[in-house]
């Protein structure tokens, strides 16, 4: 009994001696599959690296005409520059050297009070789309569907944002320049500037139903004031899967340059379900503004749908985030990595308004109805190969008829750390 008594007390002074243990101090610098860090032991200053590069071989099936052209091409090449100040300011800096082009992303500080009360300032993605908020490196298909058309991509602003019951709301709320649709802008030629703002809920994340946390749905919008003029038009083009632009408005000297003049507002309701090996994701938007090119102007409705169903054949848990295989692909044990199959349907629709004086209907579509599958073989977390095909089908857009379809293949290898 004595014997058990002292052995009692030596675990029990062992374990209150273990609690009372300050943490591990972090390692000043080190290497992971989430990129580089630098920094001080404690964590309250840290300089974080990460990349992406994506190279592609773009080819249009059926192309008789030869009008559009087969190519290679590195679709993105960015280095993330990101880290923290202290323990309540993050910042990031993202440069994009892909297709030949050095452009910049992402440039924000951001001020974070609490998981619920952050503000964020500068050049960042707006918060509206679901596909669009996504990172490009987890995106199922090698391009976005025909709703991030209408949805703006990134602008300048301040963003109030955060999550609330751990993490089972999130909200957006912003004032930023405006941007057309589909577009991203460095700064704006005019005052008024663009509310954005976005609830998204998932309503079991905080729950113990561990298969249903990826399930979530929620509602973006934008609202603002366009002043634009021939020599600023603040209007948008569109494009289909492959890439080929498909819609504009008519910018012609000579008979009138269309241009954005008035209200402007937007519209999302989005949904996703990531359950176990199966994902989703459903969105539509809607885009409204009034158009003037001399002495025409009317106020266009755009929309756009899109259906998203995936699968990961190998057994992984899908997720917004993208998947880790269970198994990365190894020579030496034998291992795959993981396998991904996923479908899509989308439609981007016109205004009929717009071919009265503002579109030409012989060089820009009505209508593109897109249905596409994917495949993607995940080597590792951070290295993948893939294909997408799609179909992409026209109304109008051509003289005396409609748009020959649009068939494209796009093959993928990715390296993102």
């Amino acid at each position: 009994m004595l014997t058990h008594v002292l052995w009692m007390s030596v675990a029990l002074s062992s374990s209150v001696a273990n609690e009372a243990e300050p943490p591990a101090p972090l390692p000043p610098f080190g290497l992971s599959s989430k990129g580089f860090y630098l920094g001080t032991s404690d964590g309250k200053f840290q300089l974080r690296l990460r990349g992406v590069i994506q190279a592609d071989g773009r080819t249009f099936v059926d192309d008789e005409s030869r009008a559009l052209a087969d190519s290679f091409l590195i679709r993105r090449a960015r280095i993330y520059f990101e880290g923290n100040v202290g323990e309540t300011i993050d910042f990031r800096v993202l440069p994009d050297f892909g297709e030949g082009k050095l452009q910049l992303l992402d440039a924000w500080v951001n001020l974070r009070v609490a998981e619920w009360l952050q503000l964020r300032v500068g050049k960042v993605k707006s918060p509206f789309g679901l596909e669009r908020l996504q990172a490009e490196q987890n995106l199922v298909f090698a391009e976005r569907g025909l709703t991030s058309n209408l949805a703006p991509d990134r602008d300048v602003g301040a963003d109030l944002h955060g999550a609330v019951v751990s993490g089972a709301l999130e909200y957006d709320l912003g004032i930023f320049d405006g941007v057309p649709d589909g577009a991203s802008v460095d700064g704006d030629l005019s005052s008024p500037k663009d509310l954005d703002g976005r609830v998204f809920v998932w309503p079991f994340k905080a729950t113990g139903f561990a298969q249903l946390h990826q399930l979530g749905f929620g509602v973006a919008g934008t609202w603002g004031h366009q002043s634009g003029s021939p020599s600023v038009t603040n209007l948008p083009t569109y494009k289909s899967a492959g890439q080929q632009t498909v819609f504009s408005f008519i910018s012609d000297s000579k008979t009138g340059i269309a241009y954005a003049s008035g209200e402007r507002w937007r519209l999302s309701p989005q949904a996703c379900a990531y359950v176990g090996p199966f994902g989703a994701q459903v969105e539509y938007v809607r885009s409204t503004e009034r158009v003037v090119r001399g002495p025409y102007s009317d106020i266009l409705a755009q929309q756009a749908w899109q259906a998203q169903l995936s699968f990961a054949v190998t057994g992984e848990r899908e997720s917004y985030e993208g998947i880790d295989p269970i198994a990365p692909f190894s020579i030496e044990h034998g291992t795959f990595g993981a396998l991904e199959l996923a479908i899509r349907a989308g439609q981007l629709l016109i205004d009929p308004g717009a071919f009265a004086h503002l579109a030409d209907p012989n060089a820009s579509v009505q209508r593109v109805t897109e249905l596409g599958a994917a495949a993607s073989w995940y080597l590792s977390r951070n290295a993948r190969f893939g294909a997408s095909f799609s179909r992409s089908g026209f109304e109008a857009g051509k003289t005396g008829g409609d748009r020959v379809p649009e068939y494209a293949l796009i093959a993928r290898a990715q390296v993102a750390f």
